[in-house]
């Protein structure tokens, strides 16, 4: 199998979404939230799980954000956990597939 592209790279992309949040650039987030959902279907078992955590933080934010937008909550709630999800698969990438 072929490397990953840039837009199929968990890692990076997982990146990509704590730089949008350090920024505070909202719309810019939630386009980075969106890539998330373009994940390809023929991955190896280890990157087809970070894809699925990736999705999963993805989600729960843009939920979270959704709620902050519409003013049901004050503050990003879980995003502790969710930056800390964040750092964990942009600092720890899948195993090369080259």
């Amino acid at each position: 199998m072929a490397a990953l592209s840039p837009v199929h790279d968990s890692a990076l992309l997982a990146g990509r979404i704590l730089d949008a949040a350090r920024s505070g650039n909202l719309p810019g987030l939630e386009l980075e939230l969106q890539r998330t959902r373009s994940a390809p279907l023929d991955l190896p078992s280890d990157s087809a799980e970070r894809w699925e955590l990736l999705d999963a933080v993805a989600g729960q934010m843009s939920v979270t954000l959704q709620r902050l937008r519409h003013r049901s909550i004050s503050r990003l709630e879980g995003a502790e956990v969710y930056l800390r999800l964040l750092r964990h698969l942009a600092d720890h990438p899948a195993a090369s597939l080259t």
